[in-house]
């Protein structure tokens, strides 16, 4: 059995997205896919899978949850590991969010269906860490990939 990923190693510099551009849903999904096959941690070969899962999750109910944050995720059969992005749009993207705000970060975790225990203490983590008043506010702020990246490191377990 392989032991679980702490939630952080989900998210590397290199699958962190500092602009995402504003556009319907499918596109946007599609760009934080793009992001993780092009930093390399999610097989290009997936790409429509895993699309294909997250627009059907999004279609049973939006995963913005308010106050400008949404957590697009799925469980697919047969990846090995997890694969995070984490993306900042810095003009706001309409999600279809519960408090009807735009969405300036995306918090993209895709797991193996094998690891839900994995899965869901990752998404128990990302909730923790949003509910932080600051975090929104300092993700839209960071200058860098680097800055983005501290703000979850400073809320890791």
């Amino acid at each position: 059995m392989t032991p679980p990923t702490p939630c952080i190693e989900v998210f590397r510099l290199e699958s962190v997205l500092l602009d995402v551009a504003d556009g319907p849903k499918s596109d946007v999904l599609g760009a934080l896919v793009d992001h993780a096959i092009k930093s390399k941690v999610l097989p290009r070969g997936r790409r429509e899978q895993v699309l294909d899962v997250l627009l059907e999750r999004e279609n049973r109910g939006s995963t913005a949850f308010g106050k400008g944050i949404a957590v697009p995720h799925a469980r697919i059969p047969g990846l090995k590991k997890a694969a995070g992005v984490v993306a900042r749009s810095v003009e706001g993207v309409e999600f279809k969010s519960i408090d009807g705000e735009p969405v300036h970060a995306f918090l993209m975790l895709i797991s193996p269906e094998n690891r839900s225990d994995e899965h869901l203490a990752t998404l128990r983590w990302i909730s923790q860490a949003v509910r932080d008043p600051d975090f929104l506010s300092f993700i839209r702020q960071a200058r860098s990939a680097e800055h983005v990246l501290d703000v979850l490191i400073e809320r890791a377990p």
